[in-house]
């Protein structure tokens, strides 16, 4: 390992093991299998923090070529947006028909397939509902819809913009959200042929919509759109249109808030590119290029800005999203290890008492998504682009260290590079079916959950 590897290292081991000692001193609720897991995501995370270091360091100091990418010829991707868009569409179908055969196997026939369309997605009972709520009346200080000020805007504004020319709300919704899933699925089969030839770009879109929680993407939720300005921003970044693609990223900074970590694997790339072109570049032009980067990245920060003003303008305090997320939904922002204490400790509680519906449906998955990522992370780490995991890094640990995490699938699935270390990891045909499988299994099983009335949000 070079010096400076070993420094990060120690630096990044000195982090964590402050942080854990922390944790020690300030946890009064302990039990064995909860301590048990979170000392084994801890250690997951710190050896994929390890792992990526030298990868990292790597490929922003010591690769300052210009790097190729490979490029699909024109008739190659033509043929390939064809078939996704096919495949996108007759999996929307799909996935609308099995989730009506689940709501007739379990209410029995009471009506058509579009008509009991809202029964079957629970569209009252998940925040979709919230989102349209928003897209209609906007964000209010009165009653209970004053709690929804904690959902960001760009998702609702898409569905106002939609409903002028639909009439409806939930049409708009679902409109909104299969198109942004559409754009999704292309721009990731783009951003992955950069790296990969044509079939294994194929595979990073069929991952990604056959992850157990992908039927969030149907839905009036902010997932699609969120997935798909989050790989415009790389796909953009990666091809050196810097602006279009910071300004991608501060629309997902303005569809939810994980948006802004975007920062991380942009400002990776443009540091590459940065020294890459230090040795070229007279004094004065590496300077503009240096505060064009600087300014790039401060545009990302811009969509979290310009909703932090609207939750000013609407309530008169910046911040007053989170202190209703504190109050009325008990979340704040913790570490992501005892987050995975409390959900096996929840786990186990509701085994034992024989409450299936909040094992099956919402501690048991958000526990499979919590490791089954970092276990994929940790083994495609060395074979994935740098700032693609680094970005996974800041993402989980930002999402999964809610003090109330509930939706772990869903806050996982649009973490894009899940799918890229996937597709490093099934390069063996057996590989890839058995994890095809094992996705898709698990995909219908969600589902049934999910419609059957389960704790699935």
């Amino acid at each position: 390992m070079k010096k400076h590897d070993k420094i990060i290292s120690f630096i990044f081991m000195f982090i964590m093991m402050v942080t854990a000692i922390f944790w020690v001193n300030s946890t009064t609720s302990w039990s064995m299998m909860g301590t048990l897991a979170s000392v084994a995501c801890f250690v997951l995370f710190v050896l994929l923090g390890l792992r990526i270091i030298p990868v990292l360091t790597d490929f922003v100091l010591t690769n300052p070529a210009p790097e190729v990418t490979l490029e699909n010829k024109t008739r190659d991707r033509k043929q390939a947006w064809l078939y996704i868009i096919g495949w996108v569409v007759a999996s929307r179908v799909l996935l609308m028909i099995i989730g009506y055969i689940f709501l007739i196997i379990q209410n029995g026939y009471s009506g058509g397939l579009f008509s009991k369309i809202a029964e079957t997605w629970h569209i009252s009972g998940i925040d979709a509902s919230h989102y349209l709520g928003i897209a209609e009346n906007w964000y209010v200080t009165e009653g209970d819809p004053k709690y929804h000020i904690v959902f960001f805007p760009f998702f609702p504004n898409l569905i106002k913009v939609v409903q002028v020319f639909v009439g409806n709300y939930l049409v708009a919704g679902f409109i909104v959200s299969n198109i942004c899933s559409l754009v999704a699925a292309l721009v990731a089969y783009e951003l992955a042929a950069l790296d990969m030839h044509r079939k294994s770009a194929m595979r990073v879109v069929k991952y990604i919509f056959i992850f157990p929680a992908a039927f969030f993407f149907f839905i009036p939720m902010t997932e699609s759109l969120f997935l798909a300005l989050s790989l415009l921003c790389l796909y953009f970044v990666r091809k050196k249109e810097w602006l279009i693609g910071c300004l991608c990223g501060a629309l997902a900074a303005y569809t939810r808030s994980p948006g802004v970590l975007l920062i991380v694997p942009v400002a990776i790339e443009f540091a590459r590119e940065l020294i890459g072109n230090y040795k070229l570049l007279d004094k004065k032009a590496f300077i503009h290029k240096l505060t064009t980067a600087i300014g790039c990245l401060a545009i990302i920060s811009m969509g979290l800005l310009a909703y932090l003003y609207i939750n000013y303008y609407v309530t008169g305090n910046a911040f007053q999203f989170s202190i209703y997320q504190r109050e009325h939904w008990s979340q704040k922002f913790y570490l992501f290890f005892d987050t995975v204490r409390y959900q096996m400790e929840y786990a186990v509680g509701t085994f034992k008492s024989g409450d299936s519906r909040s094992f099956l449906g919402m501690w048991l998955p958000n526990l499979i998504a919590i490791f089954s990522a970092l276990i994929i992370m940790f083994m495609g780490a060395r074979k994935l682009r740098p700032s693609y995991t680094a970005y996974f890094i800041v993402y989980f640990a930002f999402v999964v260290g809610a003090t109330w995490l509930l939706s772990a699938p869903r806050y996982l699935l649009v973490a894009f590079p899940l799918a890229f270390a996937a597709v490093t990891l099934t390069n063996e045909k057996p590989k890839d079916v058995a994890l095809t499988v094992i996705s898709v299994v698990g995909s219908i099983l969600y589902l049934a959950m999910f419609v059957a009335g389960y704790p699935v949000y």
